[in-house]
């Protein structure tokens, strides 16, 4: 006979890791021959290498000024300090939050993802991380020492040894119960819209332009696939980001931003264990039924505004639509084929090189993984790369270089070593190159011979200014290519001989990108969201006359021409991006009727009103905030690290 005891067991861990000063971990160990150190301000720790000095700093100024307006909004402060970690060792960009230890690790470089709008790094990365600091503590149940319960039922058998107290166990039930639950929709939602008034992270064209598509083909996520990231690919983990962000800003556009608050708090409730729950004591509503009523607002909206784009529609054909990610295609000189990026049947978006025969409708992988913008030889025989020299993994550095591939031979060449180059472009001759390279998030522009002799560095940034899609012009006189440092993209040039700068398109509204020469190099080809949907225009660098080319619904990058007239971009359906050829083009002037409502800077009115109120009440300079300088950076004084412990934290 089997006794029944039902035994309620209380588990507590005590966690005591050796770490560096201020509860830095992990990463420091990973590359002990770097130097590292620290700096303190009054209310945050930044440790980092001497390498990214200059990004520790500005992370020290921007942490304290969106300190205030972040803590306000949840009306919780952190008993103690945070603590930053900043890295350079990788070519890698990201933003991490252990926010039960107070820790976030940002890398420096700067990411600028083809699903998301250019904004600048380190404002927006901060301020993300650091409200998934505050929001999510501000939601536990219990405190960042007591992360979660963990209970456990044990059923034993009657008969048993004499020299133990009970039987054989045959029955183990266990329960964790988390001491937090924020679905990730509100978590990544919430860390996106920040304090909107400050606009380091907006609803711009990219977000706008993932979030039509979705509901133009009625394919967005259901409330329910929004909530937690599991079994899904990068597009679909981006788009949990892309419509938390909006579901987010409509939560507060319609209710008012501080329920924001009122629903984090909600969550913290030991009772309460649903989002759900959360919105019917907050807002008298069920989550569900406020999800419909997105969805309802976003499919009206959406089509009011695109009447006139549906009526007038200039695409092509898709010559590729396998992949998410399929990006940057080029024309072959002779026009027979086309080389592109693209991740294929890939769940992630790390791309491959591959040759597209457009006679024959064939394609031929060359290279994987390969990232960025590429390049033909200008006698078509080979093709100029960047790609990484390791899988990334925990404890390798990733580093991009250039690598030369030779289509007859079917060899690849490497051109570079540990120079962290990319984007890399053949002059008209042949015989030299340019690329970019990343170091403490800040890019630069160099050229060299075509094997990567006589380098010569051409732009001296040093303030985290970004560089993308470097092209020589026809002459050979200077170089294209995209500029962004406060908010989005302008593409200018640089004069070889003097290196003298100029912007070709510099427009407070409007970001324009990916310069593409025409044959005689009297026109360029670009794409630009001046009508809230990016489009590929063409200007006439003499009469400074500028033409649209195409006219869709998602949106249009990464022009190529051939000299037959032919035009091939990477388009955005619901489905990712697709490489479409449109034959013949014909540029025609510029027509108001094309036009698409731009989505806003600033949130809403509501936010944009309220913030001269809010101003007054909580001291903030939202003016200064949104028209930052991270030129002018505080010198503030480091010391080297040394180890400590964490703190204890209680498992029950």
């Amino acid at each position: 006979m089997i006794k029944k005891i039902l035994i309620g067991v209380i588990y507590i861990f005590i966690f005591t890791l050796s770490v560096h000063k201020n509860n830095v971990f992990a990463q420091f160990e990973s590359h002990p021959e770097l130097d590292w150190f620290t700096i303190e301000t009054t209310h945050f720790t930044i440790n980092f290498h001497k390498e990214s000095e200059r990004s520790a700093l500005t992370v020290a100024k921007i942490a304290e000024e969106i300190y205030g307006p972040i803590t306000s909004l949840y009306n919780y402060e952190p008993s103690d300090k945070v603590n930053f970690i900043i890295s350079d060792v990788s070519d890698i960009a990201n933003g991490a939050t252990d926010f039960f230890n107070n820790r976030i690790e940002i890398f420096a470089t700067a990411l600028d993802y083809d699903l998301r709008g250019t904004h600048n790094w380190l404002r927006n990365v901060i301020t993300h991380e650091y409200t998934h600091m505050i929001q999510i503590q501000a939601s536990m149940k219990l405190s960042t020492k007591f992360p979660a319960i963990y209970l456990q039922w044990l059923n034993y058998e009657q008969e048993r040894r004499p020299d133990v107290l009970y039987g054989y166990p045959n029955v183990i039930v266990s329960y964790p119960l988390s001491g937090f639950g924020v679905p990730a929709w509100f978590a990544e939602g919430t860390a996106q819209y920040q304090r909107q008034q400050t606009g380091y992270d907006n609803w711009d064209s990219n977000r706008d332009m993932i979030l039509r598509m979705y509901v133009l083909d009625d394919n967005m996520l259901s409330y329910n696939e929004m909530g937690q990231f599991s079994s899904i690919t990068s597009l679909k983990a981006e788009s949990i980001y892309n419509s938390g962000f909006a579901f987010v800003r409509y939560i507060s556009e319609t209710y008012g931003e501080d329920k924001l608050a009122d629903l984090t708090r909600a969550l913290g409730d030991l009772t309460n264990f649903s989002m759900d729950k959360a919105f019917r004591k907050c807002l008298d509503i069920d989550g569900s039924d406020i999800y419909e009523n997105w969805k309802k607002h976003l499919q009206k909206d959406y089509n009011e505004k695109l009447s006139n784009v549906k009526a007038n529609i200039i695409e092509g054909e898709t010559i590729e639509k396998k992949g998410f990610a399929n990006y940057y295609p080029h024309f072959s000189p002779d026009g027979t084929k086309i080389a592109f990026l693209s991740n294929q049947d890939y769940d992630y978006a790390s791309t491959g090189l591959y040759i597209y025969d457009i006679a024959k409708k064939e394609k031929k992988l060359i290279s994987f993984p390969v990232s960025t913008n590429f390049s033909w030889s200008p006698d078509g025989k080979k093709l100029l790369y960047s790609r990484r020299n390791v899988p990334p993994t925990i404890n390798d550095i990733v580093l991009f270089d250039i690598y030369e591939y030779d289509i007859a031979k079917e060899d690849e060449k490497r051109i570079t070593k540990k120079t962290r180059a990319i984007s890399p472009s053949y002059s008209p001759d042949g015989k030299s190159i340019c690329f970019l390279t990343n170091g403490d998030g800040t890019n630069n522009l160099f050229v060299s011979d075509i094997d990567g002799k006589n380098i010569r560095k051409i732009t001296d940034y040093k303030n985290g200014e970004q560089l993308f899609n470097p092209v020589f012009s026809k002459d050979a006189l200077s170089i294209y290519f995209d500029y962004a440092f406060e908010k989005d993209r302008k593409i200018a040039s640089i004069n070889l001989a003097d290196n003298k700068f100029n912007f070709v398109l510099d427009s407070s509204f409007a970001d324009s990108r990916s310069a593409y020469f025409s044959e005689d190099g009297n026109t360029i080809f670009f794409s630009s969201d001046r009508t809230g949907i990016y489009n590929i225009y063409s200007l006439d660098l003499q009469t400074k006359i500028t033409k649209q080319i195409t006219n869709v619904l998602g949106g249009a990058f990464m022009p190529s021409i051939d000299n037959k007239g032919n035009l091939c971009y990477s388009s955005y359906k619901s489905t990712g991006y697709k490489i479409v050829l449109l034959k013949d083009y014909e540029g025609i002037d510029i027509r108001q009727d094309f036009d698409y409502k731009k989505p806003d800077r600033l949130i809403t009115k509501y936010n944009v009103q309220d913030s001269l109120s809010n101003e007054k009440k909580n001291n903030f300079d939202w003016n200064h905030l949104r028209n930052f300088n991270d030129k002018d950076i505080p010198q503030l004084t480091s010391k080297p690290y040394t180890s400590i412990f964490t703190n204890i934290a209680f498992f029950r």
